[in-house]
């Protein structure tokens, strides 16, 4: 059997790189002769569609299981099609993996198990959600939450496994065009996105790349973090409201319905 890791050294003590598409190098493992090689992810140079090339490199190299953290839907779908086994798994160094998928004791939910590669819950009586394994994206203003989703200085990248805060980044926003942002943020395998205020028409745009939308949350962003895994962030109204500084620019567009009760933006 053959086994791909996702990783950001060529050292068998090197720890799992959550991050699929855009680690440095996927550790190749044969279970029968115990060798050990290491090939460069050429996926992680892309501008975009990095998840896409990294899925083909490992499929190229007819691999039977993938470690990792998560994948983006179009990643996903590759690796599906071509039969591989995935495993998302939390920060642990190339040798534990091994040895604790050799011994049969992983305690990793197959990523072709949950949808978009996360496991997300919500109940949606109390706007109350939490998620296991997936990635964030944080709208962010200094070391807040920004107001506006579309209009903010950059974007946190948060990946969860298992529960647990893995991986945190921050990406400058590119700018802000109608309809790009959901897509920009879905190559990057985000599968929720956090922000003070969204227009409804962004926030269908975002469930249509699979993206949960979660509006109405003010704070800093380790907070929004810390409370999102705790499970006691709760979706509330947008704040972009009529009359505001940046109302026209910073909601997606042209949408102005935001007089409109959103209601629930995460959900199954």
């Amino acid at each position: 059997m053959k086994i791909a890791i996702s990783t950001g050294e060529e050292n068998v003590r090197a720890l799992l790189n959550p991050r699929f598409g855009r680690c440095e190098f996927f550790a190749l493992y044969d279970t029968e002769t115990k060798e050990w090689n290491f090939i460069p992810n050429s996926g992680s140079l892309e501008g975009k569609g990095a998840g896409i090339k990294a899925a083909q490199l490992v499929i190229e190299q007819n691999v039977d299981v993938l470690f990792t953290g998560d994948l983006g839907p179009n990643a996903a779908d590759l690796i599906a099609e071509s039969g591989i086994k995935v495993y998302s798994l939390p920060e642990i160094t190339l040798e534990e993996a091994v040895a604790e998928f050799e011994k049969g004791n992983l305690a990793a939910v197959p990523a072709e198990s949950a949808p978009s590669d996360s496991q997300v819950s919500a109940d949606q009586q109390k706007g109350d959600f939490y998620i296991t394994s997936g990635r964030l994206a944080i709208a962010t203003e200094g070391e807040n939450v920004a107001q506006h989703f579309g209009r903010c200085q950059a974007y946190t990248i948060v990946d969860i496994v298992n529960g647990k805060e893995v991986n945190n980044t921050v990406t400058a926003s590119p700018g802000h065009q109608p309809g790009f942002l959901p897509r920009f943020l879905g190559e990057k395998g985000v599968n929720c996105v956090i922000a003070g205020g969204m227009g409804p028409r962004a926030q269908n745009l975002f469930v249509e790349q699979g993206i949960f939308p979660v509006i109405g949350v003010t704070g800093t962003v380790k907070d929004a973090v810390k409370d999102f895994l705790s499970g006691k962030l709760a979706i509330g109204e947008s704040l972009c409201q009529q009359g505001q500084p940046g109302h026209n620019h910073g909601c997606e567009g042209h949408d102005h319905e935001h007089g409109h009760e959103h209601g629930h933006g995460c959900h199954n």
